[in-house]
């Protein structure tokens, strides 16, 4: 299943709930999905509190199928762009 990155911008004040928030997109996709398996998972995020920036990696069949989980979520994004994840 591909992967992408949301890049959403995150004061500082709220970086604490990125992982909160990265299970409640995961949750929203379960419910529209209207089962437990969902089409989005949440994978990791990384946070860079100097530019308070996030940088949330899910994999998913589509980036349409993530930003409706954000929106189902109610949860704020600037963008979704897909990635290649190239690890050592």
């Amino acid at each position: 299943m591909p992967t992408y990155v949301v890049e959403r911008y995150v004061s500082r004040s709220t970086a604490s709930e990125l992982r909160s928030e990265g299970e409640k997109v995961t949750q929203a996709g379960k419910e529209l999905k209207g089962d437990e398996k969902s089409a989005v998972a949440y994978l990791s995020s990384i946070y860079m509190p100097d530019d308070e920036v996030s940088f949330c990696l899910f994999s998913s069949d589509s980036a349409d199928s993530v930003a409706a989980c954000f929106e189902q979520a109610q949860v704020a994004f600037d963008r979704i762009l897909e990635a290649e994840v190239m690890e050592p």
